[in-house]
């Protein structure tokens, strides 16, 4: 055992009172809180043993100190550290007569204990990207670089999605096999059109990119009745509900316009935030630079008129001092003409240093040429989401229409 993974276990044993085990009221749960992992976090920075991944170094202290099974799970979420007590006992040992049947789709495992992990550890946000990043993975793999044919296709597909789940799953929480691979199943199931919408989003992108794989896998479903070992089947068709079929010459057109501009809208959203964040750094608090300039120059109109009010009094001093004759009533008007020009000089000053924070020229050239630039992109923007709508319901329709060849399987027929 490593120093620095006695150390942790150290940090670990000495704050017991950071530690919520029966979390939630789940006796299976233990919650390590953020606090005692910002201790174990301190800790690691000040050692320079970067061999090994922190997040592991650290799974390996709180299963040794915890004395976890190998089926215990060990998994980050929210700053926190949560350990899940994995009790093998309760999985259900699956027969050879159930393999493959409705028996074993959660690899003997509860549904309500999948369930509740799902409820608690699975947000919306997180979801949407795991399964995009699924579909898109599924996609690269077995599509483009594997080169599946279709009947490979319809026999392995659902078990292919599931394995690259079950490997996103042990990446992203920890490395227990049996928790889930049923965890997987689960998941597939609850998420199995979202996942099948990503797939054929993906699929027909890549025909936009004239992907020519991509454009082989997709003609099987032309065929409409093929021969293997002399029998006939019916392939699944890309049909919409109105009875119109869709081959890839018909929907090329349609595909291509649509992920044109949709790629289009995607950057410009990109663009748009980098050029908000740059437009961001000419702000003064929450002024644009304009409205800062002006806030300055309303204030050195101020000024202005408070010079000329001023000099106006001086004015009016030294002239009755021209007319005096009085040697007190001179004394205090000179007294007075010097703190007159005292004044004078500090509203000059001050005029002066207002003067100064004006922001120049040239930044407000650059401010407003990227004022211009979101004007541009905004305009762009609207040009393509007619476009895009234009062509949304044909390509929806294609979309459903594809979905739905992709989880159907040629039909047996008849005899040649």
């Amino acid at each position: 055992m490593s120093a620095i993974i006695t150390n942790i276990i150290k940090i670990l044993n000495s704050n017991d009172k950071l530690i919520t085990h029966c979390y939630k009221n789940k006796d299976d749960l233990t919650c390590i809180s953020k606090r005692l992992v910002d201790k174990i976090n301190s800790y690691l920075k000040t050692q320079s043993d970067e061999e090994a991944n922190q997040k592991e170094i650290i799974r390996q202290a709180v299963r040794k100190a915890h004395e976890l099974h190998e089926s215990d799970i060990v998994f980050f979420k929210n700053d926190c550290i949560f350990i899940k007590f994995f009790d093998t006992s309760k999985v259900k040992i699956i027969c050879e007569e159930e393999k493959g049947t409705i028996a074993c789709r959660y690899n003997g495992l509860d549904e309500d204990e999948l369930k509740l992990f799902y409820d608690n550890f699975c947000t919306a946000k997180e979801s949407d990207d795991f399964y995009r990043e699924a579909a898109r993975e599924f996609v690269d793999v077995y599509l483009i670089e594997k080169k599946i044919d279709n009947e490979t296709y319809e026999k392995n597909v659902f078990q292919y999605i599931q394995s690259i789940i079950n490997e996103k799953l042990t990446s992203k929480y920890d490395k227990n096999d049996v928790f889930f691979k049923g965890f997987s199943g689960y998941v597939f199931r609850i998420h199995f059109e979202e996942m099948f919408e990503y797939i054929a989003h993906f699929i027909l992108f890549e025909v936009s990119m004239l992907n020519k794989q991509v454009i082989g896998f997709l003609n099987y479903y032309s065929l409409d009745v093929i021969v293997v070992n002399g029998k006939k089947y019916k392939v699944p068709q890309i049909k919409a509900e109105s009875g119109l079929k869709w081959n890839v010459v018909s929907m090329m057109s349609i595909v291509k316009i649509y992920n044109k501009v949709a790629l289009s809208i995607e950057q410009i959203n990109l663009k748009r935030e980098l050029l908000a964040k740059k437009l961001n750094e000419f702000c003064i608090g929450e002024l644009s630079p304009t409205e800062y300039n002006n806030m300055i120059n309303k204030s050195i109109d101020e000024a202005v008129l408070e010079i000329n009010a001023t000099a106006r009094k001086e004015s009016a001093l030294k002239d009755a001092l021209d007319m005096s004759k009085n040697d007190d009533e001179r004394k205090k008007l000179k007294d007075d003409i010097k703190n007159i020009k005292g004044e004078l000089q500090s509203l000059a000053e001050n005029k002066k240093k207002l003067g100064e924070k004006l922001i120049k020229q040239h930044a407000l050239m650059q401010y407003n040429n990227i004022k211009k630039e979101i004007d541009s992109i905004n305009r762009q923007q609207k040009r393509d989401e007619k476009i895009l709508q234009q062509n949304e319901e044909a390509y929806l329709s294609i979309k459903t229409s594809l979905i739905k060849a992709l989880i159907s399987k040629k039909q047996y027929s008849q005899k040649p």
